[in-house]
Formats: C-alpha cells, structure tokens, sequence
C-alpha cells in the first residue's frame, strides 16, 4: 500500500484578528470584530479539529489609515491598538495555540506597507519595532515558530529581489527563527534566487482564487477553472526543481547550473492554498470542497505542508457562537472535516 502523503491535507492557516481589506472581508468584517478572546479560543480549537497545526499571524500590525498611522493587534508598548478591539484577543490566540501544542508564525510589516525598495531604511526600522516587541512578548512561548514578511513583492523581480536581500539580514541579526515569504506561484522560482533572498520557507499562492473573477456585472463569463487548476502541477513541478536544486558545499558532484547553496540548507516549499473567490461586488466568499481537493490533490506531490488562506472567514464550525462568515463558511468546513476524516480512515485500512 502506498504511503499516505500528508501534504494531501490542510495543516496550517493565514489568520487575521480583522480582515486588511474591508471590501474583501464584506462578509465577515463585522462579525470577525465582534469576537472576544473566548470565541477565538474556541475557534483555534475548531481549527485544530481539521488538522490545523500551524498559525500565521498575516500582519502584527494595520496601516490602513496610513502608513504613518500604525495600529498594533498585539499588545504593543509603543503603538495604538484598534477601537474595535477591547480584549487582548491577539494574546489569546496564543494561548490557546500553545495548549494545543501549535505552532505560530508572525508577521513583520503590513498589506499596505510602505514601498520596501522605495523607502527600505523607514520600513526596516518599523520592522526591527514590530519584531523586538513580538520577540519580548511570545519568544520564548513553546507556540513561537518563526517570521513571515508580510509584504508580497514578487522576489523574481528586481524590487522584490533586492527588498528582501536587505531585509532578511536586517531580520536575523535580531532572531534566527525561521523566516518565510508568500509570493504568487504565478513568479517563477530559480536556484540562484533562492540562495540570493535566503529565505527558510516559500509558500506559494496557489492563485486559483484569482482565476475565478466575475466581469462587472457579478457574471463569470471570463472565469476558467479548469485552465486555474489543470496549470497547477506543471507550476509546482517546476518550483519544486528549484527547490531541490540545494547542495551542501561538501557535495563534489554539483550540477551547477541547477544549484545553490544556503548554510541554512534546503528552502522548504509550502503551499498556500485559496479557498475563496471574489463575488461581483469583489468581495471574498468561500470556495466549495470539490474545487479545494482538485488544488490539494493536484499540487500535493510537490509541496511539503498545505496551508490555507485563510480560516477567519472562509470556514467555520457551525457550531461556533459566532457565525464568521456564514452559511457557505460553515459547509465548507463541515464537507472538508468529513472528507479529511474519510480520507485518514481509508489510509488506516
């Protein structure tokens, strides 16, 4: 019988405690405010239910009053929270995440940063903020796993490139945990750039959410799943080759024109998978299960770990007090819930 593989699974999310965009996050905004440390228990759990090991914090913090009107989610000794927020909620997601034993990764910078090559020394100094007040704050929690660079310059063009050779030094010269990016998979990877940026962790976006767009009037005449998903494994079998392109420098037989080398060794390949599409006013609404198994069966080969963009939202146990996203959130978290189970039953027999 063959090895199940797990990354056939979903096993970590993007999260947000609102969504960046209010437009985007329509249908939930409200309700994902309306959340106290409670309910965010609560739903850490029902992520934890479906497998979910891993958290990633999208942003620590909210420029969408202006980049030089920062908000913290965290409790930050030097920046305002949001008005909505009453509670430590960011706190208690922690907590909830280090009594399951879950891992969390968490976000440097914000969706609507400064531009990092335009004005790369504002935009280190803001992060150096930002990640010595996490590091005081969840350091040394059992949950800290590492960093993710918010900001989604595609590293194979030059202003992404070189954003990110400045910025990753900048942030290991503070802490050596693990850091990861997201850029779409759309962006082709090489050997070379992966030894240039330097990164530990690349998790692609799937961009198959994308490829689901209404025109302007709600009707989706140009949308073209089967084209979205049908690209898929050529996309990821080809990242994946820049991947496994590492070699120790101790190797003596190198193809060096496929090649890098990293002390740090092997640059992980991750998925981040969309489980949304747009509606015709461009808000997000939750995808169906049969879509969502074609991209985690379709890239599972080739990526090591599935996460997902994004739990918040997009799915929800309809058990929850709090209905985040309502009816179609819920199904697809009860259809995805019996497919994983199904699954994991008929590899057990």
């Amino acid at each position: 019988m063959m090895m199940f593989n797990e990354s056939r699974l979903i096993s970590g999310t993007f999260l947000q405690l609102d969504h960046h965009c209010d437009r985007e996050g329509a249908r939930f905004q409200r309700e994902l405010r309306s959340l106290t440390a409670e309910d965010w228990h609560r739903m850490v759990h029902d992520m934890a239910a479906i497998g979910i090991d891993t958290l990633i914090f999208q942003q620590c913090i909210d420029c969408r009053h202006g980049w030089d009107e920062p908000q913290a989610y965290y409790p930050s000794g030097r920046l305002p929270q949001p008005e909505w927020m009453r509670e430590d909620l960011f706190g208690a997601v922690v907590e909830a995440a280090d009594a399951l034993g879950m891992k969390i990764f968490y976000g440097l910078g914000a969706t609507r940063s400064a531009d990092p090559y335009l004005r790369i020394g504002e935009v280190i100094e803001r992060m150096k903020l930002i990640c010595s007040e996490l590091l005081e704050l969840y350091g040394e929690r059992r949950s800290f796993a590492g960093w993710y660079w918010t900001y989604e310059y595609p590293p194979g063009v030059p202003a992404g490139r070189d954003s990110l050779r400045k910025i990753v030094p900048a942030v290991r010269q503070l802490s050596d945990a693990p850091l990861m990016i997201a850029p779409c998979a759309e962006t082709l990877m090489t050997p070379v750039l992966l030894e240039d940026i330097d990164v530990d962790i690349v998790a692609y976006q799937d961009c198959v959410g994308l490829g689901v767009e209404p025109d302007m009037f709600g009707r989706f005449s140009r949308a073209d799943r089967v084209q979205s998903l049908e690209r898929l494994p050529f996309l990821y079998k080809l990242l994946r080759r820049a991947h496994d392109g590492w070699a120790p420098e101790t190797t003596e037989k190198v193809d060096y024109w496929t090649a890098y080398f990293r002390s740090r060794g092997r640059t992980a390949i991750w998925n981040d998978v969309e489980i949304w599409e747009f509606d015709g006013r461009g808000a997000l609404v939750p995808t169906e299960l049969s879509r969502l198994v074609a991209q985690l069966e379709l890239t599972a080969p080739f990526v090591e770990k599935q996460l997902i963009y994004q739990y918040p939202g997009l799915m929800h146990h309809p058990d929850h007090p709090v209905h985040v996203g309502g009816e179609r959130a819920a199904t697809l978290y009860m259809d995805y819930a019996a497919y994983r189970d199904a699954r994991l039953t008929r590899e057990r027999t």
